[in-house]
């Protein structure tokens, strides 16, 4: 999808279990911290969107639009409005359509802050769960690469 997302994605998730099964009693609020680190670069995105237009963000990511979870979005947020931002945003999947999308259905940006969060708390405690109790399931956040970091943490 971008850079970030094929180098630093899978570091951050492993770092992300790693903290989870070092201190598995507070794994609550590493997902809700972990949430909030999303917040600001979701924060992020939808100011460049305010001040750029929605061009700034499709030229830079074609194959995310593209994809075809695009209409899986697209369809998510306009039939459930925020609780399809919820859902979406609870995914394994990169934010952009989701943020666009919700941009262009002029949702108010507290209530898409607010609901990507929600979403992003709840993928976070399902990854902690996971982490905790079923690292095999790792494999559909991750890959086998962060199943094999919770089992040798564990």
């Amino acid at each position: 999808v971008n850079m970030f997302t094929l180098v630093f994605g899978g570091v951050l998730a492993a770092c992300y279990v790693t903290a989870v099964l070092t201190r598995p009693k507070y794994w609550f609020a590493t997902a809700s911290i972990n949430a909030f680190g999303t917040i600001i670069g979701v924060v992020l995105v939808v100011y460049l969107v305010q001040v750029n237009g929605t061009d700034y963000i499709t030229d830079r990511f074609p194959s995310v639009f593209k994809s075809d979870k695009w209409g899986w979005i697209e369809e998510n947020v306009e039939k459930y409005g925020p609780f399809g931002v919820v859902l979406t945003s609870a995914a394994p999947i990169v934010l952009h359509p989701v943020i666009l999308f919700a941009m262009l259905a002029k949702m108010n940006t507290a209530v898409l802050v607010g609901c990507i969060f929600v979403g992003r708390v709840l993928k976070y405690s399902i990854m902690a769960q996971c982490a905790l109790t079923a690292p095999g399931m790792l494999r559909y956040f991750g890959g086998k690469k962060l199943v094999d970091v919770a089992k040798k943490e564990s």
